[in-house]
């Protein structure tokens, strides 16, 4: 009976805690340190996983993407700016984050090029006929025989030369007869007519050895031989056998293709890479995984205004003759960089050039092996440059910098701010000069010694977007912090002015210069109500700007100079949007770049995301250009 009591008892206790524990609050804490613990955790920034840069101070939704926000990432560290970050060593350890040391080295600057091998302009000849006749032999009768200077080419029967030939007989005989006995003035008289029938059948193309045997033998020859002016290649032939010749036809045509050059084509930005002097690597198809080596020796003044280009001269050495004139060729061009950026130049000084053949080069005076003029000092010529010294150009792997349009920035490591256990890394933007092989050139920005991060930037710059700092590959827009207040009705007369610009540009784009002209028109009918609203006493200036330059176009009679103006009402127009905004406009505006326009490259409005419609080159290069940057339209102030 006892059991059973027990059992009772039992149950009751335990229904007793089940009771007591559903009446007990659920959050109420079983131990007073861990509610220290969840209080400390709790989150006091939210983010969007979508929008990073979204923070708030309570949970919510994005006010972008609507989705709902997450706690921010906690743990960053102390807060060292928008544009650094701290990595703890384990996770710049899984991230693969390796760093370089900005150095300064050796650099070279290759430019690829494409030419074709010619015949070398200098070391042709032709053999013409000196006097009328007939052809009777030819001893070279078709083309590509290689002959050696003096070598018999063809025969030929001229009566003009057997007559010529005849006098010199004559002469030398009476020279002979009359000698030592005859008067003083005889003597003298023969001997000049000998002299002048020997100069006569020399402008007729005897050698001296035919003259000789001609006297030899007493009597004149029916045909003469005709002998190679110059030891090559005939690469040329006129003469046919038995054909009739009048005086200067040419018969043969002869190269020495022991020297070739080869013709390159360089772009307008390859020139500041190109000297006098410099070594040039080529392959051609005939021999492949071979390369071939010549020296720069002219560069044309002039460039191709169609293409673009200016010509380059190589001096080529073929001696074994494995090279064809008309190969085409690859190239490159190394240059060795200077410090400054700039391609080093070749030390001629104390050498000596011919002003005519500058690739004729000597250690001392003397005179040019191909025309004979006296050499002279390529100091005078102009082909010494100053060379100044100073320290070797400063490199950075190309891995290292990321390239955002017309910015490079690089990460680099702080070792004077680095924590216990963690790494400071921090943006900067630099200048970058041309790339030398695997590594950029830096020209400012940066001091050597730096530890640059030369891989894992990227990922560096994602986290900083993740943190709700700044991304360098899409950094805020400046423009509003630069922007002065304006009145809304003059916002809104800047986006008219805009909108009629950009119609205008796109007639140019189009090349319809008679719908510009009145585009044009719409521009200063614009231009005119923006000066009538009350804006800010400092616009004054741009808009004169603005009305001058629409002045010269519109007085410019061809596309051309309305084009070359256009640039001036385009720097204006940019000059105003960026420094008061515009409104008014459903479409946003960006300033685009064209390199090559007008020289030294231009800019222009347009509407973003029409893509590129270059309005200075039209139909011919619609496509030069690149988006600098988006005018976004201004706020109310």
């Amino acid at each position: 009976q006892k059991m059973p009591k027990l059992s009772t008892l039992v149950v009751v206790l335990l229904l007793g805690l089940l009771i007591g524990r559903c009446f007990t609050p659920i959050d109420a804490p079983a131990d007073p340190g861990s509610s220290t613990q969840a209080v400390a955790a709790a989150p006091e920034t939210w983010t969007c996983s979508m929008h990073p840069t979204v923070q708030a101070p309570s949970f919510g939704t994005c006010p972008i993407c609507a989705m709902d926000l997450i706690p921010s990432v906690a743990g960053a560290g102390p807060d060292l700016g928008d544009f650094a970050l701290r990595l703890e060593d384990g996770q710049k350890a899984l991230s693969g984050i390796q760093t370089t040391l900005a150095r300064r080295a050796s650099a070279a600057h290759q430019v690829r090029l494409i030419g074709k091998l010619a015949v070398d302009e200098t070391a042709i000849a032709t053999l013409s006929a000196y006097v009328g006749g007939r052809l009777d032999r030819l001893y070279v009768d078709y083309t590509g025989i290689k002959v050696r200077a003096g070598d018999h080419l063809a025969e030929i029967y001229s009566p003009q030369l057997f007559h010529a030939q005849e006098e010199l007989i004559v002469a030398v005989e009476s020279a002979k007869r009359f000698g030592t006995n005859a008067d003083e003035s005889l003597a003298k008289i023969s001997h000049s007519t000998v002299v002048a029938a020997r100069k006569k059948l020399t402008l007729y193309g005897l050698t001296e050895e035919q003259m000789e045997e001609i006297v030899e033998k007493g009597e004149p020859a029916e045909q003469i031989t005709l002998n190679a002016p110059m030891g090559g290649t005939v690469i040329h032939r006129n003469a046919v056998e038995g054909q009739y010749v009048k005086e200067g036809d040419p018969l043969y045509t002869i190269a020495d293709l022991d020297h070739l050059w080869l013709e390159l084509d360089a772009y307008e930005s390859d020139l500041p890479w190109m000297r006098y002097g410099q070594k040039v690597r080529f392959e051609v198809d005939a021999w492949p995984g071979e390369t071939f080596e010549g020296t720069i020796s002219f560069l044309d003044p002039v460039l191709d205004p169609v293409t673009r280009t200016v010509h380059v001269r190589v001096e080529v050495d073929n001696s074994d003759g494995r090279l064809r004139p008309a190969m085409y060729a690859r190239a490159i061009v190394e240059t060795e960089v200077a410090s400054e950026g700039a391609a080093a130049a070749i030390d001629l000084t104390g050498m000596w050039m011919c002003p005519m053949h500058p690739e004729v080069l000597g250690s001392e005076e003397g005179s040019c092996s191909i025309c004979g003029m006296p050499l002279e000092t390529a100091e005078s010529l102009g082909f010494v440059e100053d060379q100044e010294g100073g320290l070797q150009p400063l490199l950075i792997p190309i891995t290292a910098p990321l390239l955002t349009g017309d910015r490079a920035v690089v990460f680099v490591e702080r070792p004077d701010l680095e924590q216990e256990g963690a790494s400071i890394f921090e943006a900067r933007d630099i200048t970058l000069g041309p790339r030398a092989g695997d590594d950029f050139i830096v020209l400012d920005g940066l001091e050597e010694g730096a530890s640059v991060v030369s891989r894992g930037a990227f990922l560096i710059d994602s986290e900083l977007q993740l943190r709700g700092k700044r991304s360098m590959m899409a950094p805020p827009s400046e423009l509003m912090l630069r922007m002065e207040e304006s009145p809304e009705d003059f916002r809104n007369g800047v986006g008219v002015l805009l909108t009629a610009a950009a119609e205008l540009g796109e007639r140019l784009a189009s090349d319809d210069f008679s719908g510009a002209k009145v585009s044009l028109k719409q521009v200063q009918a614009s231009l005119e109500i923006l000066k009538e609203t009350q804006g800010p006493d400092s616009a004054a200036e741009l808009l004169e700007d603005v009305a001058s330059a629409a002045t010269r176009m519109g007085a410019a009679s061809e596309v051309e100079a309305f084009r070359v103006a256009m640039e001036d009402l385009q720097a204006a127009l940019i000059a105003l949007t960026e420094r008061y905004g515009y409104a008014g406009t459903e479409r946003a505006f960006a300033v685009y770049h064209c390199p090559m326009a007008l020289e030294d490259g231009a800019d222009w409005i347009d509407f973003e995301a029409d893509g590129i419609r270059n309005p200075y080159y039209g139909a011919s290069m619609l496509k030069c250009g690149t988006e600098k940057r988006t005018l976004a339209a201004s706020k109310e102030h």
